[in-house]
């Protein structure tokens, strides 16, 4: 369960982080057409933009891209709103690891558990931390996992 500390979660820093702290997202229902749209831009496999033929294909059906799913899993952390003031940039994924294909009207959400939290020692106004990112799908199934390493923005000191 999240732990906020009082705060909201478009006033969180970093400091508001907690390690072992478990951050759940909204639920997201993925349509066809936002696979295909996706796929046709960036990942124009059959499996993924074609309907009838990805019906043949290993899947049985059509698939979301991996990192399509992965992007997703980031799209449903940013509709959280945690990190609208504190975000400063991205350092590192690891561990990226897709587990069952991400489908048509399947329902996602993802659970996103703070791992550590560490002030800058040569930068007072910002740390990083790092945080294991779970979807899962309608069933409970989880489909993808990675551990992302973000900058983010202390909490400015009080002035007076």
């Amino acid at each position: 369960m999240s732990n906020l500390k009082g705060a909201s979660p478009a006033s969180r820093y970093l400091e508001d982080f907690v390690p072992g702290e478990v951050i759940h997202t909204p639920r997201w229902r993925v349509s066809e057409q936002e696979l295909i749209s996706f796929a046709e831009c960036y990942d124009p496999q059959y499996y993924h933009t074609d309907p009838d033929t990805a019906s043949e294909s290993i899947y049985g059906g059509l698939v979301a891209g991996g990192f399509q799913t992965a992007a997703l899993t980031w799209a449903l952390a940013l509709r959280t709103r945690l990190f609208d003031r504190c975000a400063m940039a991205g350092i590192g994924l690891e561990g990226l690891r897709w587990f069952k294909p991400l489908r048509p009207d399947d329902t996602v959400r993802c659970e996103i558990t703070v791992l550590s939290n560490r002030p800058s020692r040569s930068k007072p106004d910002r740390g990083v931390i790092e945080a294991r990112y779970d979807l899962f799908n309608q069933h409970d199934i989880k489909i993808l996992t990675l551990t992302l390493t973000q900058m983010l923005a202390r909490r400015p000191a009080a002035s007076g």
